[in-house]
């Protein structure tokens, strides 16, 4: 009995044992479940997080592209708004022989920015200059120099351009005096008046060029190299070119010629070169409030003895001798 007792004990112990564990295991269970689901539901916030800046992110982007997309209308209903412009190109040719100065003159109205420092020749250079810009009805024509400066040992290949080409102006540079002369150096300018003897000059003045040629300047460089008044200096530079002068003047019933007497080092006369091309060659109703102003302030700086040939285009604006009273068109 005592033994059948501790069975029956024997076994209630280790039912309770069993339910123990399993409460325990339950109980585990469902603490691991809460942890997880815990866990879950802070994923899940930390997602509804993530998505709500997302979402606020999405709606500033299309913001912005709305945004950037009526600008783009605004600026394409600009633009149609604004005339068209197209160009108008006025060619110059420049020619001299090696040294002459012609590139440093050429620059100093045709590319006044440019470091005159850092010069090198070359067989051709070209530049542009925008002159003036003048509405016509919804079109803004931009009237633009462009400048051909012809290296000294290629004078042969720019009278190719001149036969093949339009050229609107010709410049043709000479010097009293080679590369750093302290004085004027007639063989130098025998060698020139030799480059440009008349059997040379026929050439550059084809039927063509006298069609479409408007001017054609003689600047004497290097009058630093002379001793006297301006009008002393001007006088002797043209004396010692005197048969060059002559036998373009030959041209002279055809084409607009022109000497100048000056200094590219120094800039004398130099001023001038910008204000002549405009005046012979721009039309007059390619002339812009701005490009007068300049023309005005050039001859302000001419002096007297040169004041003589005055632009007529400064007399037209307003039927005087004297410079017109112009206001900067901003």
């Amino acid at each position: 009995m005592l033994i059948a007792s501790c069975i029956l004990l024997a076994f209630a112990l280790s039912g309770l044992v069993f339910m123990a564990a399993r409460y325990r295991r339950t109980q585990l269970a469902a603490l691991d479940a809460r942890k997880r689901a815990e866990a879950l539901e802070y994923e899940n916030r930390s997602l509804g997080a993530k998505l709500h800046v997302a979402v606020e992110e999405d709606k500033k982007k299309v913001g912005w592209l709305d945004h950037q997309e009526q600008e783009i209308v605004w600026l394409r209903a600009e633009l149609e708004k604004r005339p068209k412009i197209t160009r108008k190109t006025y060619k110059i040719l420049t020619l001299g022989v090696k040294a002459t100065g012609k590139t440093s003159l050429t620059l100093k109205w045709a590319n006044p920015l440019i470091d005159l420092g850092v010069l090198a020749g070359t067989k051709i250079d070209r530049y542009e200059r925008t002159v003036s810009h003048v509405l016509q009805k919804d079109v803004v024509i931009e009237h633009v120099f462009e400048v051909g400066d012809w290296g000294g040992e290629h004078i042969v290949d720019a009278q190719q351009e001149l036969i093949g080409d339009e050229i609107h102006g010709l410049l043709i540079v000479v010097d009293l005096g080679g590369k750093d002369a302290k004085r004027v150096e007639p063989a130098r300018i025998q060698e020139q008046l030799q480059e440009f003897q008349p059997q040379a000059l026929k050439f550059f003045f084809g039927p063509k060029t006298v069609a479409s040629c408007k001017t054609v300047v003689l600047f004497i460089n290097k009058s630093d190299l002379l001793s006297g008044t301006p009008l002393e200096v001007e006088e002797q530079a043209k004396k010692l070119y005197a048969p060059l002068i002559e036998n373009l003047m030959k041209y002279s019933m055809q084409l607009d010629i022109r000497v100048f007497v000056g200094s590219a080092n120094y800039g004398h006369s130099t001023h001038l070169l910008f204000s002549h091309f405009v005046e012979r060659i721009l039309p007059k109703h390619a002339y812009d409030s701005q490009l007068l102003q300049r023309m005005v302030k050039d001859f302000s700086e001419t002096p007297k003895t040169e004041k003589a040939d005055k632009p007529a285009a400064l007399s037209a604006v307003n039927g005087s001798t004297e410079p017109p009273k112009l206001s900067r068109v901003n």
